[in-house]
């Protein structure tokens, strides 16, 4: 499982996901709204994930 955490609200879920376009179509998020970032790096959707990798989710978007 992937552990996926949202930085602005320190709420954490986990999925299963092989990369992080996955993790966003499972969460029902726009990936446009989120900057991903894993081991202190900003990458991108095509990124490959493995089990018991974490991800953080930074909001780079508002909904105003």
């Amino acid at each position: 499982m992937i552990k996926v955490v949202f930085l602005r609200d320190k709420k954490g879920v986990e999925v299963e996901a092989k990369n992080v376009s996955e993790v966003f179509s499972k969460l029902d998020i726009l990936r446009e709204q989120y900057v991903v970032i894993k081991k202190g790096r900003i990458i991108c959707e095509d990124e490959p994930l493995s089990e018991e990798d974490t991800i953080e989710l930074f909001t780079v978007a508002s909904g105003g």
